[in-house]
Formats: C-alpha cells, sequence, structure tokens
C-alpha cells in the first residue's frame, strides 16, 4: 500500500473523530438546555420539540460519521493486508527463481567440467607421447582427438535437448551457445544455432527467436538446418500476422534452396498466404 493512501486515510479518520467530537459537544450542549427549560419557565412544547428534534439530528449525524470511520479504517486493514500478501508472493518467487538460477549454475558447471578434464586428458596424453619418442620408445598410433570432443559436445547437445524439453531454458541457451562458440566445426554446432532460437521462441520471445533462425544461415548456411530454420522463421512470422515478412522467409527458402523439402513446404504455404 502507499504511503499516501495511509495518509490519506489517517486524515479522513482524524477528520471523522474531530467531528465525532464536535456533536458530542453539541449533543451534551442540548441536552443541558432541555434540562435547564423547564426550570427557566420559559420553555413552551414547540421548544421542547424542536430541541429533542435537534438532538436526535445530532445523534443520526454521530451515527453517520462512526459508521464513515469504521468504513474507512476496514479500508485501511483490507490494503494493509493485501500488500503484505503481496510482499510475501513476492519473497517467495524471488526465493523460487534464485534457486533455479543456482541450479542452473551447477549444471553448466558440471558440463563446462567434462569438457575441460576431456582436454585436460588429452594434454596429458600428447605430453605422454612426447615423452616417449624423446626416450625413442614407440609411440602407440594416437587416437583422434576430434572423436573424443566429439564424444562431449554430443553429451552436451544431449544434455541441452533436454533442459528445453523440461523448460529449462536458460540452462539450455548457455549449453547450445558453447556448442556454437568453441565447437563451431562440430556437426551438431548449427543443430546447437537452431535449439538456441527455439530457446526464445519456448519464452517467446519472438523477435529475439527469429534473429537467432536467421544466424544458421549466416554462420552455417551450408548445413540441413539452414532451410529448416527459415521455414521455422516464416512460420512463426505468419503465426504472429506478419504476412509480408512470413512471404520473404518462404521465398528465401525456394530461392537458397530450390531442392530441400522445406522448399516445397514453402511454396505451399506461398499460395495459402493471403494476398495484400
Amino acid at each position: 500500500m502507499r504511503r499516501s493512501d495511509v495518509m490519506s486515510a489517517g486524515r479522513v479518520r482524524h477528520s471523522a473523530a474531530g467531528r465525532v467530537a464536535s456533536l458530542r459537544r453539541g449533543t451534551v450542549l442540548v441536552a443541558a438546555a432541555l434540562t435547564a427549560l423547564p426550570l427557566a419557565g420559559c420553555a413552551t412544547k414547540r421548544d421542547l420539540r424542536d430541541l429533542r428534534a435537534e438532538v436526535v439530528a445530532l445523534q443520526a449525524r454521530q451515527d453517520s460519521i462512526y459508521l464513515l470511520l469504521a468504513e474507512q479504517n476496514q479500508v485501511v486493514l483490507d490494503s494493509v493486508r493485501a500488500g503484505n500478501e503481496i510482499i510475501l508472493r513476492v519473497r517467495g518467487e524471488l526465493g523460487h527463481q534464485l534457486l533455479q538460477m543456482e541450479q542452473q549454475l551447477v549444471q553448466i558447471q558440471e558440463l563446462t567440467g567434462q569438457s575441460q578434464r576431456r582436454l585436460a586428458q588429452l594434454r596429458q596424453d600428447l605430453e605422454s607421447r612426447n615423452r616417449q619418442f624423446e626416450a625413442g620408445a614407440p609411440v602407440p598410433q594416437p587416437s583422434e582427438p576430434s572423436s573424443d570432443l566429439g564424444g562431449d559436445v554430443a553429451e552436451m547437445y544431449r544434455a541441452g535437448v533436454e533442459k528445453l524439453r523440461e523448460g529449462s531454458t536458460t540452462t539450455a541457451r548457455a549449453v547450445f551457445q558453447e556448442i556454437v562458440q568453441r565447437h563451431a566445426t562440430h556437426e551438431l554446432a548449427p543443430d546447437a544455432q537452431y535449439q538456441l532460437a527455439e530457446t526464445y521462441v519456448v519464452e517467446r520471445d519472438y523477435e529475439q527467436a527469429m534473429r537467432e533462425f536467421d544466424r544458421v544461415l549466416e554462420l552455417f548456411p551450408g548445413s540441413s538446418r539452414a532451410p529448416s530454420a527459415l521455414y521455422r522463421a516464416g512460420l512463426i512470422a505468419e503465426e504472429r500476422g506478419n504476412i509480408s515478412r512470413a512471404r520473404d522467409y518462404f521465398n528465401r527458402v525456394r530461392a537458397g534452396y530450390p531442392t530441400s523439402d522445406e522448399a516445397r513446404l514453402a511454396a505451399d504455404k506461398l499460395r495459402d498466404l493471403p494476398r495484400r
């Protein structure tokens, strides 16, 4: 509840209390007058009726002010109660979000740690072979480092897809970004960029999602994910009601990847789009 509301309610209660006190004083004076009139010996029945009517009117006004004061007090109490409930709910939501962020950070650290351990193992193997070569011992045939690294990338990609399926978009996005940035030549890098765009679709940030789908073409124009990314962006634009943008994406699919399945689907979409 805002401080101005509390101050306003306080002023209302203070004003109402003043009016009640004033009415009380008036009631006392009228009652005293009623008591004094018979003693004075000059009061008429009409005077008594008028005074009684005034007393009744004052009491009615007093009851009205009491009712107004009670209503104002109830409004203040309801506002305070609602404010406390909002504060408690916000605290609970923030605590839950912080816990989720900590869990996601731990998961990212675990995935990064796996890659670092694999690289460290490869480095140790290389140093061991160098020592054997310098000593004149036969050196065993080295295994392909890319295959070991590829296994880690595939594992990271599967973990990212699983996190995206669970709705943990922040964790999934961090995994896919790691693959695209550090393993850009891996065969799963285009898929990682595509799935990175999908994380924004889940969050309903459609503009950013379409920008990330465009980056699939910028980074991996020869991959099979390129026509899929264009077609997916076109579908999103159509769903958002941006027909001209959807038509542009579908035309880019047909022009850039005419033999792809997405080109055939894009042609069907172009025929169905309304003319504007």
